[in-house]
């Protein structure tokens, strides 16, 4: 009887474990809107209007017409971080809208693969490192539990690279911050089993999704991380910054489009606050 309970506890954490992975690594507008600054681009003159189009192309959300273009592109440039590194972005763009299951395995893993290119060809561009982060994440979706622990592991690892590399990276604090409160949110009994069984996960905290959140906010003042930063506070009890945040996500001006559906949500939550 003893066993059947433990195993019972154990499933039920093991549940909980992907859950909170799952959760990390769905977060709406977490690969769409990486994109840098043209001045930020380390390209040859005739490549850089290239990437700075493709750039274009996908915050307009086309993204077949942008992989288009970059595929065309890296069959002239095979070695290059900053094809491969979009290549990566813009397949986790196709998957994420994808109708199709299979379709989304397929493009995540193919996504994972240009990150890792982007990495072997340069592993001190940090958005080589943020596109690994978010491609592990997505692999993980329809991973087992072992392999869901290694590869958040892997989306910590290479978020704290691309922040070493770019302290003003604010999408790689936003992965930082909703990896922290979705670790943190496991409770000690999960995070022991985790430990035990898996080897366990890096330290996390609620305070640390918030510094992390705050300095993303910072970096790049957008909704997504002010509802996100709001759904940390209110994790924390911390009702009256909650409402705080939620009201700056309605009061301020759609500038993605995953935005208006931001905006659906912190109406909600702030409903439910009431």
């Amino acid at each position: 009887m003893m066993l059947n309970r433990t195993s019972a506890r154990f499933g039920w954490s093991t549940f909980l474990l992907v859950v909170a992975v799952v959760a990390l690594i769905t977060s709406p507008g977490t690969s769409m809107a990486q994109t840098p600054d043209p001045s930020e681009i380390d390209a040859s003159p005739e490549l850089k209007p290239e990437l700075v189009a493709v750039d274009s192309l996908r915050n307009a959300g086309a993204f077949r017409d942008a992989f288009g273009r970059l595929t065309s592109l890296k069959q002239d440039h095979p070695q290059n971080a900053e094809i491969h590194y979009r290549l990566a972005l813009t397949r986790v763009d196709m998957g994420e809208t994808s109708d199709s299951e299979q379709k989304r395995k397929s493009m995540y893993l193919a996504a994972l693969e240009n990150a890792k290119a982007a990495l072997a060809a340069d592993s001190m561009l940090a958005y080589s490192h943020l596109a690994a982060a978010i491609a592990e994440g997505r692999v993980a979706l329809t991973a087992g539990t072992k392999e869901k622990i290694q590869r958040s592991r892997a989306v910590k690892h290479h978020a704290d690279r691309a922040i070493e590399l770019d302290p003003d990276m604010a999408s790689a604090y936003h992965v930082r911050a909703r990896w922290n409160r979705e670790v943190a949110d496991l409770g000690f009994f999960s995070r022991t089993i985790v430990r035990t069984v898996y080897g366990g996960l890096p330290e996390a905290s609620f305070e640390q999704s918030v510094r992390d959140f705050k300095t993303a906010i910072e970096k790049e003042d957008t909704i997504v991380h002010h509802i996100e930063l709001a759904r940390t506070y209110l994790k924390m009890d911390r009702e009256d910054e909650a409402r705080a945040s939620l009201q700056t996500v309605l009061d301020m001006e759609n500038d993605d489009p995953d935005d208006p559906q931001h905006k659906k949500e912190a109406r909600e939550l702030l409903d439910e606050l009431s």
